[in-house]
């Protein structure tokens, strides 16, 4: 039962049907209320194997193609990882243990503050958050702007919680009440004011190899910005390492890229690598008509991707140690600019983390750019995963997401979650929409930090007594 609840979870976080994931967390739920004792934190932890093995698959192939790791190690790297994240279902299912009656009802705020710390932790990892598996729903994902995806993870749990004291009407209510009153969040569809067109390429390997592969791809682009500006596209976006291997430091690459957006005169979005004397930064650049250039550097980077948290994988797997990159991170506090206005472009996997991306809104972004390579996944659901979770951005904080992927999913999201545009994965070809600057803050972007601590501190608190009832005996067999 635990492998299927976990794996049942791990479908609706793939697939966005997200009544699966209250059904999972339902049997979940129930199959804690009868289990013995010293099997609760094992079947929690069991489930969380079984969701996160399911639900990152995709790091196996990724790995093996990209990577170029035996089965065997990418493999131990999906389990690892997984392993490491069913902790944190372990310490949640070994909670229930010392939760009866009304206590019950803040096993929500558990779940919550679990998660945030788990966004967190050495150097955190929110992807597969249970708000992510409602993604699909317009009116219901609305209240990310009031809490964030944690609030939708808080009313999934809250739902499983009323159906399994029994509360089934009182479920079916707040359920309906959420949303007719998010259907009434969902702010009026109306054209935006600037055009703006997301350039996608769909070369299959990155990066280009060959100095000769760099510049096909860079013709592949010229020509689909050409026709966007025929079309009277205001602002081009370019996807992450558009060109990998060439610095945007260099006179002749910056000088090409600047003649592109005076030629063109628009402006343009551009992702390369920068580099500051030994220093190497993942960078988004915003290029005016006038050749004017600002520059943002990824922040928060990946690692064992961009750089290597345990510097002895050198000596004890010199193989991995060699495919990770050197990068220095940026400043998070630089935006970019367009025309008169602000705008934040969080790098690839910087767009899963809520609180990065609410606090540059919060320092004054007006819409989002996110520009990534998920080339890296290949053909599996991590290119949609990775999108969908990017999109509750654009909710949570109001703001218009333009989003350049290069072989795809590239989209443009308005503040309410509309996918105004969105393309295939694997084409080549332009998305087209439009987009308006917005001014006004979301209560999330304005408490998301507050709210952060409110479930840290709860959540810490529940354990805390959960865990003196367990040192003094008091605690019971079953949740009854």
């Amino acid at each position: 039962m635990a492998i299927f609840s976990g794996v049942l979870l791990a479908l609706s976080f793939s697939i966005f049907i997200w009544p699966l994931s209250l059904v999972a967390f339902l049997s979940t739920v129930l199959l804690f209320a009868s289990m013995a004792r010293k099997a609760n934190f094992m079947v929690g932890f069991v489930g969380g194997m079984a969701y996160f093995s399911t639900a990152l698959f995709w790091i196996v192939p990724t790995l093996r193609k990209y990577g170029g790791l035996p089965f065997s190690l990418a493999l131990l790297a999906l389990l690892g990882l997984s392993l490491y994240l069913s902790l944190y279902f372990g310490v949640f299912s070994l909670s229930l243990r010392f939760l009866s009656g009304g206590f019950l009802y803040l096993v929500p705020f558990l779940w919550v503050g679990l998660e945030v710390v788990r966004e967190t932790a050495f150097t955190g990892f929110p992807w597969a958050s249970l708000g992510y598996t409602v993604s699909s729903d317009l009116p219901f994902i609305q209240w990310a702007s009031v809490g964030g995806v944690y609030l939708l993870g808080f009313f999934m749990m809250l739902l499983a919680v009323l159906f399994y004291r029994g509360k089934k009407g009182l479920a079916l209510f707040l359920w309906i009440f959420l949303h007719l009153t998010g259907f009434l969040m969902v702010g009026p569809h109306y054209r935006g004011r600037f055009q703006v067109a997301v350039l996608q390429n769909s070369w299959d390997f990155s990066p280009p190899s060959t100095p000769e592969r760099a510049q096909a791809v860079l013709r592949d682009y010229e020509k689909l910005g050409e026709e966007a500006v025929k079309e009277g596209a205001q602002l081009l976006v370019f996807p992450e390492t558009t060109v990998p291997y060439i610095y945007l430091s260099e006179p002749s690459w910056r000088d090409y890229v600047v003649g592109l957006a005076e030629k063109w005169k628009t402006w343009i979005v551009f992702s390369a690598t920068w580099r500051e004397g030994e220093k190497f930064y993942n960078s988004v650049f915003s290029i005016s008509p006038r050749g004017k250039i600002w520059r943002y550097s990824k922040s928060h980077l990946v690692p064992f991707g961009e750089y290597n948290p345990l510097p002895f994988l050198k000596r004890i797997i010199p193989r991995i140690a060699m495919e990770i990159g050197d990068f220095t991170p940026g400043d998070r506090t630089s935006l970019l600019r367009f025309r008169g206005y602000k705008f934040a472009s969080p790098v690839c996997y910087e767009a899963v983390f809520p609180d990065l991306v609410r606090k540059m809104v919060l320092e004054g972004a007006d819409f989002l750019v996110n520009v990534t390579n998920d080339a890296w996944y290949g053909r599996t659901s991590a290119p949609w995963q990775h999108f969908y979770q990017a999109r509750l951005r654009a909710v949570e904080n109001r703001r218009y997401l333009i989003r350049a992927a290069s072989t795809g999913v590239s989209a443009v999201v308005d503040p309410s979650g509309r996918i105004l545009t969105r393309s295939k994965i694997y084409e080549t070809q332009k998305v087209v929409s439009y987009f308006s600057p917005e001014k006004n803050l979301s209560l999330y972007t304005l408490t998301g930090g507050y709210q952060r601590w409110f479930y840290l501190l709860l959540s810490l608190v529940m354990l805390i007594l959960v865990l003196a009832k367990a040192l003094v005996g008091r605690g019971k067999f079953f949740i009854i």
